[in-house]
């Protein structure tokens, strides 16, 4: 057989499309052929059935036997070939996989000299799991078999930095690589795994986009198990992790990347409530919004990336319900007691004096005898920049819990009627003339000029001139008796008590009540009752 006979039956064997070139087919055909020629002294190899036929004897005395033979060897050897091909494939496969999820998880099972490996495709920097290498001994490499041990091992780590390793054999320092590699905040570590994955998905190849898309889960699934059960991980505060992922997301303007991990992690928690049921697992994360809030001040940059927090709470479904609940008072008919809450602090936050007549610790004016017009007019402006600020992130917080479903309609309208109803002896005589009463029992006046201004937004769609919406509005509302809180909820109608105030024109006769009311007839009353409440006191000092 001449070669180019040879070549071209190389080339036409579909096993020659796994090697780099022809040249390297023809060079591990002539190896087997060696090989075969040692073990049987006969001319097989994997490229063509007439290769064999060159060797077969000529003599017509050779039986049909010693064919058959020959044509064994070929199948024998070509089933060898067909097992070493998809031997390196799985290999090339099973190093693609080590790979990838060294990227993904920056951890390795393999401690070996850098220079001994290959730099293409693996990260500088890796945390070196060696309680888990030990364990399987031989096997210096991840698959999907054993990541999410190793991931689970990883989380465990108290101080990962300790652990790094170096994968190349670069000596340039990478404090992004040593940051990336060796976080010690789980949830924080988590969310980049998350993000790194996404990232593989996008340029993989088709055969291990599986794989990634596992992995991507996988982050999803142990931020999950971190949240359901954090008191396994020593030395996290998982909840303030979270918050402060969020925080340093909106301050560096990637707050979208952050809430499509949210938006997984919830569904997980939601569909898995067998260990803590949701409320239980994100009520924490509002203790600590609740608890950095309070201390913060009107003209603080800081409080609006927390109201931004906030407003992305309401606007998640699952994540709304839970604060409707959160800020439901210990004692409903406290007054005082909805200025603890969270809706209530943030309201409570104001430039007005905390305690009247007390002006230790106060931001503003504290000079103002000795300060000129023009920087007296500066502050002026500068105050009232961050209110109509502030005023429109609770108007949006209202407005997303009024939007969102009718289950968060009725707890805010619920929140806000029986929060009026309770501070209602805010208009009593004796309420200027006994503050250390007065401050016990019934929430601020900052409070209630705070929720009269984002209430007065919500009322400004159907408050302007000739707006036909306004004509919607039904007096009757204010005459209503005392309702249980089903019939509150099917009528519409969650303020209290307004029928024992005084009317300027008695009724005649019983009106007639309509089944139920609309959002215009509500928002109208309690604005209208809001700003009654908060500015009485003020104009009878």
């Amino acid at each position: 057989m001449t070669d180019q006979e040879n070549n071209n039956n190389i080339s036409s064997n579909p096993f020659a499309a796994l090697f780099g070139s022809l040249a390297d087919a023809k060079q591990f055909a002539a190896i087997q052929k060696e090989q075969l020629k040692q073990q049987s002294g006969k001319g097989v190899t994997f490229n063509s059935i007439h290769f064999l036929a060159d060797e077969l004897p000529a003599s017509p005395d050779d039986s049909d036997n010693s064919v058959s033979e020959s044509l064994d060897e070929f199948d024998y050897s070509v089933a060898e070939i067909s097992r070493s091909f998809r031997s390196q494939q799985e290999i090339c496969e099973q190093l693609n996989i080590n790979h990838m999820i060294q990227r993904i998880f920056l951890i390795t099972l393999d401690n070996s000299d850098p220079s001994l490996k290959s730099g293409n495709g693996i990260p500088s920097r890796c945390v070196y799991l060696e309680e888990m290498a030990v364990e399987l001994e031989d096997q210096d490499w991840l698959d999907m078999s054993n990541v999410e041990q190793a991931l689970f091992a990883r989380l465990l780590l108290q101080d990962p930095g300790n652990h790094l390793i170096n994968m190349t054999s670069s000596t340039t320092l990478n404090l992004s690589a040593d940051r990336d590699a060796g976080e010690r905040h789980i949830f924080c570590y988590l969310y980049s795994c998350f993000q790194r994955a996404k990232e593989e998905i996008t340029k993989v190849p088709e055969n291990l986009l599986p794989f990634a898309v596992q992995c991507r889960n996988l982050t999803v699934s142990n931020t999950r198990t971190v949240l359901l059960t954090p008191e396994i991980y020593v030395d996290q505060n998982i909840h303030e992790q979270l918050v402060d992922l969020m925080l340093e997301a909106i301050q560096g303007a990637h707050f979208e990347d952050v809430t499509e991990f949210l938006e997984e992690v919830i569904e997980a928690l939601i569909l898995d409530e067998e260990v803590r049921t949701f409320p239980e697992v994100m009520i924490p994360v509002f203790d600590v919004l609740l608890g950095r809030i309070k201390d913060l001040e009107l003209c603080q940059i800081l409080l609006y990336a927390y109201l931004d927090i906030l407003l992305y709470f309401t606007r998640q479904k699952d994540m709304a319900k839970v604060f409707v609940e959160y800020i439901q008072p210990k004692d409903p008919t406290n007054g005082q007691m909805y200025q603890k809450t969270l809706l209530g602090v943030i309201l409570n936050i104001s430039c007005l004096l905390k305690t009247p007549g007390v002006v230790e610790n106060h931001g503003y004016f504290l000079n103002p005898s000795r300060s000129s017009p023009q920087e007296i007019k500066v502050q002026e402006a500068n105050i009232h920049q961050f209110m109509a600020q502030f005023h429109e992130k609770i108007y949006q917080m209202l407005k997303n819990l009024l939007q969102l479903s009718p289950e968060t309609k009725h707890c805010i309208l619920s929140w806000l009627g029986n929060c009026l109803h309770a501070n209602a002896g805010r208009t009593k005589i004796w309420a200027n003339q006994m503050p250390e009463i007065f401050f016990q029992m019934y929430a601020s006046d900052a409070f209630f000029l705070n929720l009269g201004a984002a209430l007065l937004k919500l009322c400004q769609p159907f408050c302007k001139p000739r707006s036909s919406r306004l004509l919607t509005f039904n007096p009757t509302y204010c005459a209503l008796k005392e309702l249980n809180d089903e019939e509150r909820k099917i009528k519409n109608v969650h303020m209290r008590g307004l029928d024992k105030e005084t009317c300027l024109i008695p009724a005649v006769q019983e009106p007639k009540f309509p089944q139920n009311y609309n959002l215009v007839t509500e928002n109208l009353a309690l604005t209208e009752y809001t700003l009654y409440l908060g500015f009485h006191r003020i104009f009878c000092r």
